[in-house]
């Protein structure tokens, strides 16, 4: 009888082991879908990791190379939002919008 009780108790284990893995294989397709959809997500989430490491090391990590592109992809990524409807904040434009002779430039 103590044997069953403890077949039983494994059976549960793995019962409940399996559906944390299709929980988890859940949420990193819906985190690939988000990536694809949006490929700064994936950018973004490397520089909060090393904000991360940073700080719980109480170390600094110099990443030139990836900071530069970093800052490209989000470049790319406000611009297509802005190409979607949504003006991007001033300080994120990459370029002047053409002003015509004898109107105001906005500040």
């Amino acid at each position: 009888m103590a044997r069953q009780a403890e077949d039983e108790r494994e059976k549960r284990a793995k019962i409940i082991a399996a559906e944390g893995e299709a929980l988890s294989a859940d949420r990193l397709a819906e985190a690939a879908d988000v990536i694809r959809d949006h490929p700064i997500a994936l950018q973004l989430r490397n520089l909060q990791i090393l904000a991360e490491i940073a700080a719980e090391k109480n170390s600094t990590i110099v990443f030139p190379a990836q900071f530069l592109e970093s800052t490209r992809a989000l470049t790319r990524f406000v611009e297509e939002e802005a190409g979607r409807g949504a003006a991007p904040p001033p300080e994120l434009r990459t370029h002047r919008e053409p002003v015509e002779r004898g109107s105001s430039v906005p500040v």
